[in-house]
């Protein structure tokens, strides 16, 4: 998520979010009573001459919302926004009445709170990190040509590419042999430099045919740390072209999906694994994770997302205590996804535990 201003003393964040995990992070944290703006369109109907009123005009116009409800998903995957306008253009709207504002990645936006808490500012932090975190690369490979691009936040820019005259394996099978191992060299090479500049945790390899396997195999017999950073798949062809095959088929963001729940997925499988152990060194429940917040004792604070959305408003002010208290204690918290698996399970347990520096006795 890129953030444009962030001014928590005025309750005010202006943004663009850039994938549809940033609108899920919005998502998360609106509530009924908070104010939202942004661009929409709105049917704006006029009065013809014998007074009735005409088909309209569909109009392109920034609102600003007083938010009732929130939803997210359906038709692409929009974030869509309900509540009373309280700002716009008065002579094209009525303040008072009710508005949708359907938001989708690269579109700006601001929401107003009247007290942001401590939960609230730390899921925008994570989404802001996010989007710095290490690049992908990607690299496109055929006989004797090679594209390589970075992805960063989701853009790509090409940082190397090249072809190389291959002899043909039927006219010359050693000297075929030579130049594809020189161009597999120079290919890995490259990757090398990239990884060594940009700090690249993964990387994509695609291409037709045998190509990008036989040059899999030969990163496996030089260099297995780079080896164990390729994920490959297949495309129709190389090149540029083959860069936005696989973008289109959103390999990026499945990657970075991937990673964040699998993440998770060893939290809650340590969480469980310690229990069947029962080495006392867990906590679930708020009770007995407020127990172990007051010892010093939470290593790891794990909470589902839904809990941010509970009618109690004091129990939510408990959890948001909670992730102030281990914050100051120099504690890790994670806010786990009820749109996967981890994070329902969490829910099940209660919405809250915690893996423990040492363990405790329950009161």
């Amino acid at each position: 998520m890129k953030l444009l201003k962030k001014d928590y003393k005025h309750g005010i964040i202006e943004f663009i979010p850039e994938t549809i995990d940033d609108l899920y992070s919005i998502y998360r944290i609106l509530k009924p009573g908070d104010l939202f703006r942004a661009s929409t369109s709105r049917r704006v109907r006029k009065n013809t001459e014998d007074g009735r009123s005409d088909s309209g005009e569909r109009l392109k116009m920034v609102l600003e919302i007083r938010i009732e409800e929130v939803s997210f998903g359906g038709f692409g995957d929009n974030l869509m926004v309900k509540g009373v306008i309280v700002a716009g253009r008065e002579d094209l709207v009525s303040l008072g009445s009710y508005h949708t504002i359907a938001l989708s990645t690269k579109e700006k936006a601001r929401i107003t709170k009247e007290e942001w808490a401590t939960i609230e500012k730390k899921i925008i932090e994570e989404a802001e990190k996010s989007s710095a975190s290490s690049p992908i690369l990607i690299v496109t490979l055929e006989e004797g040509s090679v594209c390589i691009a970075l992805i960063s936040q989701y853009q790509m820019k090409i940082i190397n590419e090249s072809r190389s005259a291959i002899t043909r394996k039927f006219s010359d099978v050693k000297q075929h042999t030579s130049t594809m191992g020189t161009f597999f060299q120079d290919v890995l090479q490259m990757i090398q430099d990239a990884i060594s500049q940009y700090k690249i945790d993964v990387l994509i390899l695609a291409g037709p045919g045998f190509t990008s396997e036989n040059f899999m195999d030969f990163v496996k017999k030089r260099n297995q740390v780079i080896a164990k950073k390729i994920q490959t798949v297949h495309v129709h062809t190389g090149g540029r072209v083959g860069l936005h095959e696989v973008l289109s088929k959103k390999l990026p963001e499945k990657i970075a999906e991937e990673q964040h729940i699998a993440s998770e997925t060893r939290l809650l499988d340590e969480f469980f694994k310690r229990i069947g152990q029962s080495t006392g060194n867990v906590a679930y429940g708020v009770k007995n994770v407020k127990q172990a917040l007051e010892m010093g004792a939470v290593e790891t604070l794990m909470i589902s997302d839904d809990m941010l959305k509970i009618d109690d408003i004091a129990k939510r002010e408990s959890i948001d205590s909670f992730v102030e208290q281990n914050s100051r204690l120099r504690g890790k918290t994670v806010i786990m996804s009820t749109m996967h698996d981890t994070g329902e399970q969490l829910s099940k347990l209660g919405g809250i535990a915690a893996l423990l520096r040492y363990p405790i006795s329950e009161s």
